[in-house]
């Protein structure tokens, strides 16, 4: 247990190598104007005392001191950890941020055979249909409700849900663990913008052009940057429309550091059952993910 609570804690840190700007999580999440917190008695009282009333803000501190103070992160590092296992042991229901063609569908797949399995409708690949379709839905963003309150969320989603739209604010961290999957941006986006293009003119999914074409713009100007940062900053008429700039991507770097897990799909697959371990969706490899009706939408 202890050697899978090392990778998982791990394999979701921040690194420093900023590949572009929808690669959000890869800079420094601190858009704060004061320091890192110091390495003394008092990072020890805040650590406690936030531990059960913002658990998010722990795993930011966490993710700072991994990247700008490593003794002290290392010092700290049981903390972290009997927190970590607290609140994956406490919290039993999860939320996942869907970042298009990341490996989403696999990661479903995965709790459909887990614990949650038996809590997932069985029609809608993890997402919730009023609020958290999909952005290739013929859906329009100025008609997704507001949820009243994050216990509103928590009685009306499945124990694992996933939301295929932009993240609600407040996170409801109390009641939800909280992950996304991430991917190699460029590749992401191309493989986003094909899969758009097989569905435009599909069956049920046929959409105007005005909306595929704002849709296909979304896919192109940091999707995940505006998955993260659209409900601050937009009305729902205004939201699909949002260009992200620096203002966003600083809020979204914020909100991701405070997320519990941020995996990556890897060859790594040691890192990978860890991270689903503690997930609770049991310790199966994630397998790539194969459309059967379009194929991979690989990135030519």
């Amino acid at each position: 247990t202890s050697t899978l609570l090392a990778l998982a804690i791990g394999a979701v840190q921040i690194h420093h190598d900023v590949v572009s700007a929808e690669y959000t999580i890869r800079g420094n999440p601190n858009v704060r104007d004061d320091p890192p917190p110091p390495c003394d008695d008092y990072l020890n009282n805040l650590l406690a005392s936030l531990a059960n009333e913002d658990p998010g803000e722990v795993n930011r501190i966490r993710r700072i001191l991994a990247m700008e103070n490593r003794p002290c992160y290392k010092h700290y590092f049981d903390t972290f950890a009997d927190h970590f296992l607290h609140r994956v042991k406490s919290v039993k229901k999860h939320m996942n941020l869907h970042i298009p063609k990341a490996g989403g569908m696999s990661l479903c797949s995965i709790a459909r055979h887990s614990e949650y399995g038996s809590d997932i409708p069985a029609d809608t690949n993890c997402w919730e249909r009023e609020h958290f379709y999909p952005m290739w839905c013929i859906y329009y963003l100025g008609t997704r409700p507001k949820w009243e309150s994050c216990e509103a969320l928590d009685e009306n989603t499945p124990g694992f849900v996933m939301n295929e739209n932009y993240l609600d604010y407040p996170l409801c961290m109390q009641q939800r663990l909280y992950s996304t999957l991430i991917r190699e941006p460029v590749e992401r986006a191309i493989s986003h913008e094909l899969h758009l293009e097989a569905l435009k003119d599909t069956g049920n999914h046929e959409m105007p052009k005005k909306l595929f074409e704002s849709r296909l713009a979304m896919g192109r100007m940091n999707y995940m940057t505006w998955a993260l940062s659209a409900d601050l900053f937009a009305d729902n008429l205004n939201k699909a429309s949002l260009v992200p700039g620096k203002m966003h991507a600083e809020v979204a770097m914020d909100t991701l550091s405070r997320f519990d897990f941020i995996m990556e799909l890897s060859e790594d697959v040691e890192c990978d059952a860890a991270i689903l371990h503690f997930m609770g969706l049991g310790d199966d490899v994630v397998e790539p993910h194969m459309n059967a009706e379009f194929g991979k939408f690989e990135a030519k």
